[in-house]
């Protein structure tokens, strides 16, 4: 995974730097990476906010692992209680569905797409991450990629609905 510390700018400098050089696979798998690991930050960053300390975050987020996963337990987290896909474009989810199912195959080589195919969807996922970044921001304050302080301590039970 990229660390933070790196920031969104230099992961997607590094895109552009495997196109450049002719690398248009990595560059597609490298996008999806970049992809999934916004997702995967903000959605932890959403389950720190819902009130789990941030090393039962980790746990959870174990089990999360996966676009699919990601996309299904999003609304649990969501502070309006919506799926991602209620207030994200739906060609901003389709790029990236689209971009995942071409690198899914890819790397377990079931197919094999030429190199201008592979430029032409990852500079489709970049669009995707850019507009995905811009939405998450708006919506959370977060585009998953600064850095968030740690959650020592559960805020779960602090309003108990069950006797204690």
């Amino acid at each position: 995974m990229y660390p933070v510390k790196l920031g969104y700018n230099d992961a997607i400098k590094r895109v552009h730097a495997l196109i450049k050089n002719g690398h248009d696979a990595e560059a597609l798998l490298t996008a999806m990476f970049t992809a999934e690991k916004t997702l995967y930050r903000t959605l932890r960053l959403l389950v720190v906010s819902s009130g789990f300390p941030s090393t039962q975050a980790d746990t959870l987020m174990g089990k999360f692992k996966g676009i699919e996963n990601i996309k299904s337990v999003w609304a649990c987290f969501d502070p309006k209680n919506e799926k991602l896909s209620d207030f994200t474009k739906q060609g901003t989810l389709k790029s990236i569905a689209d971009a995942q199912t071409m690198r899914n195959k890819l790397v377990h080589g079931i197919a094999v797409y030429s190199p201008a195919h592979c430029q032409e969807v990852t500079n489709d996922v970049l669009t995707a991450l850019d507009d995905l970044r811009q939405t998450l921001d708006q919506r959370y304050g977060f585009d998953g990629w600064t850095v968030i302080k740690r959650r020592i301590k559960s805020t779960l039970h602090a309003d108990p609905r069950v006797k204690t």
